[in-house]
């Protein structure tokens, strides 16, 4: 299904296809696309991943804060105010950079890279989107075991904990969950589109989790994502929009899928680009809320019409001088889910 276009000048010049899933509490509400293929949740399950700490009450043996929570749900960009809640949260943790198995980055906001190369420093671990994530699991795997070592291993235990959830929130068994391995070194999670949109559904929702200790903690994760939206991927992010909405969780991954669950309409949400773009997220989220909600969200998605964002757009492409060169259009219409 093609989800969204790029024009230049007079061509057509890119074309982003891929599917949709939107779940209700009864099942699938529209679609389009190949929306039950197996998708990889990527950086999207980051909010999952970080129940277990809150299920284990790490938060209260580690006096974690609410920041340091929010950073581990998401994937810092590398700006001040996310490195301080990231720093915080080794210290506290007892966590060094010797002991993350992931590589060393600049940050991937711009501007921060910029500033860490003309300051002459290094590449840090520090800066890696996924470093919260990884103290997450160091911490799990050390509750479990006594020691943080092998918390990346598949057949670990916190990997094996972070799976459950996984399963828990997306109802696709523990033995069928598809597995990989993500670009932080860590298992990664594949599971049907409308399994992802489920596991929303369910963040947003979190009374509709089958485990009452996985609901408390669900609920407690995603007061923090709201509280603290620009610490889940960083200031005037699409993710950052989202999640400071009333009722809305939501979380990107890399390979082009996105994901949001919405509590006062009941709803959640997947959408994946195969070509695994991001840019077109924020004009493809626009076109799905004016289809699923279309009243209850005629305000959220006049701000995703207009807002520039850093990485999406949602209408005019523009040159570095600032000039506008083309459009990217979102014009899909989803199929309607005749029995839900």
């Amino acid at each position: 299904m093609l989800l969204a276009f790029e024009t230049r000048g007079e061509l057509t010049e890119n074309l982003h296809e891929g599917s949709v899933a939107v779940v209700g509490e009864e099942g699938i509400r529209f679609f389009g696309g190949r929306y039950r293929d197996p998708v990889f949740f990527r950086s999207a399950s980051k909010p999952i991943q970080a129940v277990p700490v809150l299920l284990l009450g790490l938060d209260r043996k580690y006096g974690l804060t609410e920041e340091e929570l929010a950073v581990m749900a998401g994937s810092n960009a590398g700006e001040d105010e996310a490195v301080r809640a990231a720093v915080s949260l080794m210290e506290k943790a007892g966590v060094t950079e010797d002991d993350l198995i992931l590589g060393a980055r600049y940050p991937s906001n711009e501007k921060a890279k910029f500033a860490a190369v003309a300051r002459g420093d290094p590449p840090k671990k520090i800066w890696h989107g996924c470093t919260p994530k990884h103290v997450g699991a160091i911490l799990v795997q050390r509750e479990l075991t006594g020691s943080g070592r092998g918390y990346h291993l598949p057949d670990s235990a916190a990997q094996r904990l972070a799976r459950y959830a996984v399963s828990l929130f997306s109802s696709v068994p523990y033995e069928k969950i598809r597995m990989g391995t993500d670009g932080c070194g860590v298992p990664v999670f594949g599971v049907p589109g409308d399994a992802i949109a489920l596991s929303f559904l369910r963040l947003a929702s979190p009374e509709l989790i089958p485990e009452p200790s996985f609901s408390s903690a669900a609920r407690r994760i995603t007061a923090c994502m709201r509280r603290h939206p620009e610490l889940v991927r960083g200031k005037n992010y699409l993710c950052s929009l989202l999640n400071a909405q009333d009722g809305v969780t939501a979380k990107g991954g890399a390979g082009g899928v996105y994901a949001f669950g919405l509590r006062e309409e009941r709803l959640g949400v997947m959408f994946k680009l195969y070509d695994g773009t991001e840019s077109a997220w924020q004009a493809v989220a626009a076109r799905i809320l004016e289809q699923i909600a279309p009243e209850s969200r005629k305000d959220l998605v006049e701000k995703l019409r207009t807002a520039e964002l850093t990485g999406t757009v949602c209408r005019d492409l523009k040159s570095t001088a600032g000039g506008k060169i083309g459009e990217l259009r979102a014009e899909f219409v989803l199929n309607r889910a005749e029995n839900p």
